[in-house]
C-alpha cells in the first residue's frame, strides 16, 4: 500500500501475522521474510517483536507459531459482538437441556463461510465438536441450512447457486435444488436439522440467529445421532427458536 496514512512497519508485522493458517501453523523464518516481501534481517526484527507482545512465539527448532496474546483478543472479539449478546442465554439453556454440544457460528455472506465461535462441550464422555475459531465453506449442515433459511428466498437461491455439493455420506443433500426444498421446510418449522447427512453417525438442529431482519449466524446442538433421535432434534430446535425469541422468519 503507498498510502501515506499506513505504518509500512505495521503491515509488515500483520503480513507476518497473516502467513499463518490452517495448512501452516509454523514456519521458518525465511517464510515470514518472504510473506512481509522483506529481508531475513528485517523478519527477525519484526519477529522477536511480536514475540515480546506475546502475538509470536518460537519453538526450539527455530520454527515461529502464533502466540497466546491472540488468542486473548479472539476471546474479546467474540465476546464483544452481538451474536454473543444474543445467544449467551439460549446456549447456556439448551447445553442444560441436552447436554450435547452446543456451537454459535458466525456467517459471512460476502465470501460465503461461517465461523465456529463459541461453544459449549457436552457432558458426555463421547461428544461431536468442532473448534473456535474454526472457519468453512458454505456446506449443507444444519448450520448453514438454518442461516440461508431466515435470508430472503431470492436472496437464498442466489447464494445456493454458487455453493459447491458432494457427497459426504449417502444421506448428504447433493444439489441446490434439493436444498433450496429443504429451506422452504425449515423456514415453516423454525429450525433446521441434519442427520447423517455432513458426517455419518452425527446429528444437529440448528436455529439463525437474526439481527436487524439479517442472518448474522446460527446455534446448533450436535450430537451422536444414537443420542439425537428425531424427536430430540425438534425439542431442541423448538427450545432454541423460543429463546432466541425469533428464529428463522
Amino acid at each position: 500500500m503507498d498510502d501515506a496514512r499506513h505504518v509500512k512497519s505495521v503491515e509488515r508485522a500483520l503480513d507476518i501475522l497473516m502467513a499463518f493458517n490452517a495448512r501452516n501453523p509454523r514456519l521458518q523464518l525465511q517464510e515470514l521474510a518472504e510473506s512481509a516481501g522483506i529481508p531475513k534481517s528485517s523478519a527477525r526484527r519484526l519477529a522477536l517483536t511480536l514475540i515480546s507482545a506475546g502475538f509470536l512465539e518460537q519453538s526450539a527448532d527455530g520454527t515461529y507459531c502464533l502466540g497466546g496474546r491472540l488468542l486473548e483478543l479472539g476471546g474479546v472479539v467474540a465476546n464483544a459482538g452481538a451474536l454473543s449478546e444474543l445467544t449467551a442465554r439460549t446456549m447456556r439453556e439448551i447445553h442444560e437441556a441436552s447436554g450435547e454440544s452446543v456451537l454459535v457460528a458466525d456467517v459471512n455472506w460476502i465470501d460465503r463461510s461461517i465461523l465456529i465461535t463459541h461453544k459449549r462441550d457436552a457432558v458426555h464422555l463421547l461428544s461431536i465438536s468442532s473448534p473456535v475459531g474454526k472457519r468453512t465453506a458454505l456446506g449443507t449442515g444444519c448450520i448453514t441450512k438454518a442461516a440461508l433459511a431466515a435470508l430472503p428466498a431470492a436472496e437464498a437461491e442466489r447464494v445456493v447457486a454458487h455453493m459447491a455439493f458432494a457427497r459426504k455420506t449417502p444421506r448428504s443433500v447433493a444439489s441446490a435444488s434439493e436444498l433450496l426444498g429443504q429451506l422452504e421446510v425449515i423456514r415453516a418449522q423454525g429450525w433446521a436439522s441434519e442427520e447423517g447427512e455432513f458426517i455419518d453417525g452425527v446429528s444437529g438442529v440448528a436455529v439463525a440467529v437474526v439481527e436487524n431482519e439479517r442472518p448474522i449466524g446460527a446455534v446448533a446442538v450436535i450430537a451422536p445421532s444414537s443420542r439425537a433421535p428425531r424427536s430430540s432434534l425438534e425439542t431442541w430446535g423448538a427450545l432454541m427458536s423460543a429463546s432466541l425469541g425469533r428464529g428463522v422468519t
